[in-house]
């Protein structure tokens, strides 16, 4: 029987994810884009996930906090580490991107696995 050949190590990509809540506690969600990793699904917004160390690009501007802790998740072809950020956004907040999910509405089950390890982190 022929010697199986070493699994090439998965690259690892780093990246932050930002939770945003609105002063009623509804979260700043957006709907992934259809193809790609996650596709269509619901997720806090989130930066380039790359090789090398991210670099914050938060989806408006605010008093944002980094969260000590990070969030690590394995893909099929690469694992991730998340830095999360959090703010609060602003009165009168129209988001640019994504919408507001109210907190009676909001169900952290209806979020892929990595982005619900977001959120348990941020809530400590």
């Amino acid at each position: 029987m022929p010697k199986r050949s070493a699994k090439k190590p998965k690259p690892t990509r780093h990246g932050f994810v930002y939770l945003a809540r609105d002063s009623s506690g509804a979260w700043l969600l957006q709907r992934r884009p259809d193809k790609g990793l996650l596709g269509g699904m619901l997720g806090w917004p989130t930066g380039d996930w790359g090789q090398t160390p991210p670099v914050e690009c938060p989806p408006f501007d605010a008093e944002w906090a980094t969260l000590p802790g990070e969030v690590r998740h394995t893909f099929t072809h690469f694992h991730l580490i998340l830095r999360i950020m959090t703010a609060t956004c602003p009165d009168g907040f129209v988001p640019q991107a994504g919408f507001l999910v109210a907190k009676r509405d909001f169900r952290p089950s209806d979020l892929p696995t990595v982005m619900r390890k977001a959120y348990d982190l941020a809530r400590g």
